[in-house]
C-alpha cells in the first residue's frame, strides 16, 4: 500500500494514501452545514462513544450518505451506533487518528527508523482534537503546520522557478 511519488526538483516521497477529513466534511454537509468544523471538533472531544471504523474501507470512498455508511459499519461490527453529528465526529476523529498511528508504525517497520513527531499540515492542522488523538494513538508528538500548506508549497515552487529564490 506504499509507493514512491515523484516531487519537485527530482525528489521522491514515500507515500501511502489514507482517508482524510473527507468523512467529517461529508457528515457536516449532511447533518450540520451551519456548524463550523471547529465547533464540531470541540463538541466531539466531549463525547464518550468508543466505536471505531476502518477509515480505508471501501464503504467510505464515496457513499451516498456518509452518516449511513458510518452507522452501518458500526452496526455490522457490533459497536455502538453513533446518532448525533458529534458522536459521528468522535467516531471518525478517533478512527482517523488510529489509522494515522497504524500508518506511522508501518512506515517505521518498513524503514527501520523511529519517528518521534508527526507533522500535520493542511486542513487537519486546525483540528486540535484530531491532533491530540493522533498523538495519543501514535505515542509521539504532533506538530500542526499551516492550514494552507498546498497553496504555500505551490507558490514557493513558482517563485523558485521564477528565480525569486534559489
Amino acid at each position: 500500500g506504499f509507493t514512491n511519488e515523484g516531487g519537485y526538483g527530482g525528489t521522491y516521497r514515500f507515500l501511502k494514501n489514507i482517508m482524510g477529513l473527507w468523512m467529517i466534511q461529508s457528515v457536516r454537509k449532511e447533518l450540520a452545514p451551519d456548524k463550523s468544523f471547529g465547533e464540531i471538533c470541540e463538541q466531539a472531544s466531549k463525547e464518550s462513544i468508543t466505536s471505531l471504523v476502518n477509515c480505508n474501507d471501501e464503504s467510505f470512498l464515496s457513499p451516498e450518505s456518509m452518516v449511513e455508511a458510518v452507522q452501518s459499519y458500526c452496526e455490522k461490527t457490533g459497536q455502538q451506533v453513533p446518532e448525533t453529528v458529534t458522536e459521528l465526529a468522535c467516531v471518525i476523529y478517533n478512527s482517523l487518528a488510529k489509522c494515522y498511528a497504524e500508518t506511522k508504525h508501518q512506515i517505521e517497520a518498513l524503514t527501520g527508523k523511529e519517528f518521534e513527531r508527526i507533522y500535520i499540515i493542511g486542513g487537519g492542522s486546525k483540528a486540535d482534537y484530531l491532533n491530540e488523538l493522533t498523538a495519543k494513538y501514535a505515542e509521539c508528538e504532533v506538530s500542526a503546520g499551516p492550514g494552507e500548506a498546498t497553496a504555500i508549497g505551490n507558490l514557493m515552487c513558482q517563485m523558485i522557478e521564477d528565480g525569486q529564490f534559489e
